[in-house]
């Protein structure tokens, strides 16, 4: 039997003795060298991703601090004017007018002094939103609210619209900074007799060399503003960029979906969890789960 065996063996060609076993291991080998392959392409898109996801995520941190940055700047800069005497509290239609000059450099909605007495001059977006008109209210205007349409120096031209009962001291731009006494962010609120119009004011109170209150200055964002300013951002059609308040409630988009509906003549919030969008609805209710109360 063994020397059958043996013989059995010889008949084996030396060649595919030699051969197989060296094929095995170069197919072993080429094997474990595509799957790593396989692997470290997995990682390296991943990777990828992650360094695509970050920059895209910076650039965005960084734009949204700038363009955010702009209201208080302009609060900054009017406080400095006050300050240094080139600007007269007293003097509304001067006001209306260096408010109108200034709404035609930064990309603000509206720009406005709201004293603590005698009313309120300001220049921004109203009816018309690619028309700066300008705001007065004052013993001149007999305590009614003026709008004016301006030509292209910032001079009035016509009263497009009368407020009879518009009360600047009630909005969150003026009672959010006295509140504090010092330079804050205002709630999020819609305009009297305008609920379609949401906005949120850098709000800068002003005060005497006796610390005694003045009145309010104000530069605010309007939410659309703030939503179209995010598409411009916008990457790649995939992506979705959103900015929610600690409560949930939805501040802007990128998204064609208002942060608001008018329900019954007034507006009202939208929460992210409960967003028409489905790719902001979903992250919300996972930051939610996730987190829970942000």
């Amino acid at each position: 039997m063994q020397v059958v065996g043996f013989k059995r063996f010889r008949k084996v060609p030396l060649r595919l003795v030699l051969v197989v076993p060296f094929v095995l291991q170069i197919s072993a080998a080429v094997g474990l060298v595509g799957y790593l392959s396989f692997k470290n392409s997995q990682q390296a898109v991943n990777d990828l991703a992650h360094q695509l996801m970050s920059r895209v995520s910076g650039l965005v941190d960084q734009h949204l601090d700038s363009y955010l940055t702009a209201p208080h700047q302009i609060n900054q800069l009017n406080a400095n004017a006050i300050e240094l005497g080139q600007l007269n509290l007293q003097d509304f239609p001067s006001l209306g007018r260096h408010f109108w000059k200034q709404m035609h450099v930064f990309n603000i909605g509206y720009i406005a002094y709201l004293s603590k007495q005698d009313g309120y001059a300001a220049a921004g977006y109203f009816l018309d939103p690619k028309r700066v008109i300008i705001d007065e209210l004052s013993q001149r205007t007999k305590g009614k609210t003026y709008t004016y349409t301006t030509d292209n120096q910032g001079n009035r031209t016509s009263v497009q619209y009368i407020d009879e009962t518009y009360d600047p001291q009630t909005e969150a731009a003026y009672l959010d900074a006295v509140k504090a006494g010092k330079p804050v962010w205002s709630k999020i609120y819609s305009w009297d007799n305008f609920p379609q119009i949401l906005s949120i004011a850098a709000s800068y109170p002003i005060y005497n060399n006796n610390k005694t209150l003045l009145g309010v200055l104000s530069a605010d964002l309007r939410l659309s503003q703030i939503s179209s300013f995010l598409r411009k951002l916008t990457v790649s059609k995939s992506e979705k960029t959103f900015i929610l308040e600690r409560n949930g409630l939805l501040v802007a988009s990128s998204s064609k979906e208002e942060p608001f509906k008018i329900v019954k003549g007034k507006a009202q919030r939208v929460n992210a969890s409960n967003s028409s969008d489905r790719l902001i609805r979903a992250t919300a209710q996972f930051l939610h789960t996730k987190f829970g109360s942000l």
